[in-house]
């Protein structure tokens, strides 16, 4: 016959893995897709949870069973899904500042749109951008590695095992310069072209004033730009899949860090 004190600690120990799981479908990119209805995202955070549980049930805690140190122990949980889900959506944010410099340049930067993956106001060349990165990451499987990286960090952290170290600040840090580096990387080639098209233009117009460079330049540029992107998108899979994987590295790296 099962004690009332061995219930309560799985009961609790249930709750927190519940916490954990529902972590990556908050926060990570896809799995955490505002489009995705809140009933699927807490009945797919419940079933994975409770698959954890039935994986992990020997984990023994030494904690009180109370409602404040099950609230702190969630929270941590749910800071897990936050690191992960942090370290994978600095690829597609990079994606969007990357959008958002070619637009300015091309000028399609004018008009705002609502992003349905957000819910924020982004231009339609970053929403674009969204969507093929999206597209891109589940063509590698990348959604998988979510709930591998959920189901791997409860041997590395149990629960209440979370601890936030410098390590981990200076990681996170470095990811989000990371983001720059990705987006200027996709983005040069293109805003370089650019670059060279209002050069060519201002030589014209220097050199033949009654040509109206303003009537001339935004469809010019708009199409200059456009004939890139188009020649972007073939090498485009090559970049991203070069940094989704580094996202899994990512990922394992930080759950290392926040080892006690």
């Amino acid at each position: 016959m099962i004690s009332f004190d061995l219930s309560y600690s799985q009961i609790q120990l249930f709750l927190l893995l519940i916490s954990r799981a529902s972590g990556i479908f908050i926060f990570t990119p896809f799995l955490g897709n505002l489009m995705i209805p809140m009933q699927i995202r807490v009945i797919l955070s419940v079933v994975l949870g409770y698959f954890l549980y039935l994986t992990h049930m020997q984990i023994e805690l030494h904690v009180p069973f109370t409602f404040g140190n099950i609230l702190l122990g969630m929270l941590g949980e749910l800071a897990i899904g936050l690191v992960i889900g942090y370290a994978s959506s600095i690829v597609f944010v990079g994606l969007q500042f990357a959008a958002h410099l070619i637009g300015f340049q091309m000028g399609l930067s004018l008009v705002n749109m609502v992003d349905p993956t957000t819910s924020n106001r982004s231009t339609t060349l970053g929403i674009f951008y969204n969507f093929i990165g999206l597209m891109l990451f589940l063509g590698f499987n990348g959604h998988h590695w979510f709930i591998e990286s959920i189901s791997k960090s409860i041997n590395l952290i149990p629960p209440y095992g979370i601890h936030f170290s410098g390590a981990v600040v200076t990681h996170l840090t470095k990811l989000f310069g990371q983001l720059f580096v990705l987006g200027f990387q996709a983005a040069a080639p293109v805003v370089a072209v650019l670059l060279l098209t209002d050069i060519a233009l201002g030589i014209a117009g220097r050199s033949a004033p009654q040509i109206n460079i303003l009537v001339i330049g935004f469809p010019l540029k708009v199409l200059v730009g456009l004939f890139c992107l188009g020649l972007g998108l073939y090498f485009l899979p090559v970049l991203f899949r070069g940094y989704s994987f580094q996202i899994y590295q990512n990922i394992q790296s930080l759950l290392m860090e926040m080892r006690q």
